[in-house]
């Protein structure tokens, strides 16, 4: 896509604006704006391909705006530019705004540029799309099922409670355990996973299984507090939802069932499986736990 491929930002500086306009007016329609409200005024008057929001705006937080627009524009593909690493608003615009990525402050021209682009292709594919006709049938629900990740039984017996007997619930107790069921069960939709399981650090495996299963939905719980390791598991992991423990049931049910429909979404709506998309990772790449679970791919 290009000239006619409409970009937003929005950010309560001007002068990163004035920056952000000079770097894409060349390639696509730039908006600029530094109003939250102004913002949504302009998605709701026009085609608007890709957003990208500042976090910390004095009127309207970043995370709070985009949410706003996957409600007005679902095809608008969602960025969030932020120079602070704040658990909260991370683990909220996961939640609540499902975003496609994030961007550093101060960022790279090259990485801005590509994330941008790339977003840019995938909005055009959106709105291009051929609405669903044919919606998943009963059966093929029934087939469904959820892997859990976890040596928490609690966590287990609750997801059983919720899940079980429309969808089938197993559980991974070790990453050997869980990739396996993955590589070698077709029906698994949704994965809840822990980030700490028998010791080992989840992060890297979660990401390579995105990369390998892209239509697979994973919704992480853990205790693990760190924000940066968050925004590396949505730009390298896709993750769909992030839980702290300990969870109440109400919430873990919420969020089960945003997961499915999000899967079913994908399986009625090929076009949204671009979303899905994942950077590549490279941190780890040439560790021993990188070529341990490439080889339980192959």
């Amino acid at each position: 896509m290009s000239k006619n491929a409409t970009i937003l930002f929005v950010d309560d500086e001007e002068r990163i604006l004035r920056s952000l306009k000079v770097l894409f007016k060349s390639s696509y329609n730039v908006h600029i704006t530094t109003n939250g409200n102004d913002a949504l005024d302009i998605i709701k008057q026009n085609t608007v391909h890709v957003i990208v929001s500042d976090q910390r705006m004095p009127e309207m937080l970043g995370v709070d705006l985009l949410h706003q627009v996957k409600e007005y524009s679902p095809n608008t593909v969602r960025l969030l530019l932020t120079g602070y690493s704040e658990l909260g608003a991370i683990v909220s615009s996961v939640n609540k705004g499902e975003i496609f990525r994030y961007i550093k402050k101060p960022w790279d021209n090259d990485n801005i540029q590509s994330v941008v682009h790339q977003a840019v292709r995938i909005g055009g594919e959106l709105f291009n799309a051929t609405p669903p006709s044919v919606p998943v049938s009963h059966s093929e629900k029934q087939k469904m099922g959820i892997l859990v990740i976890d040596d928490d039984i609690e966590i287990y017996r609750m997801v059983k409670e919720i899940a079980e007997p429309q969808y089938r619930v197993t559980q991974g107790l070790t990453m050997e355990s869980a990739i396996n069921s993955i590589t070698h069960q077709n029906d698994i939709a949704v994965l809840i996973s822990e980030l700490s399981l028998a010791g080992e650090d989840m992060s890297l495996a979660l990401k390579m299984i995105k990369q390998h299963a892209p239509n697979l939905v994973i919704l992480v719980l853990s205790k693990v507090q760190d924000a940066d390791s968050l925004i590396s598991l949505v730009n390298e992991g896709k993750i769909f939802r992030f839980l702290l423990k300990p969870v109440r049931k109400e919430l873990l049910e919420r969020s089960l069932n945003s997961s499915i429909q999000h899967y079913l979404s994908t399986q009625e709506n090929p076009a949204l499986l671009a979303c899905e998309i994942v950077e590549k990772t490279q941190k780890g790449i040439n560790s021993g736990l990188f070529k341990r679970i490439t080889n339980l791919f192959s």
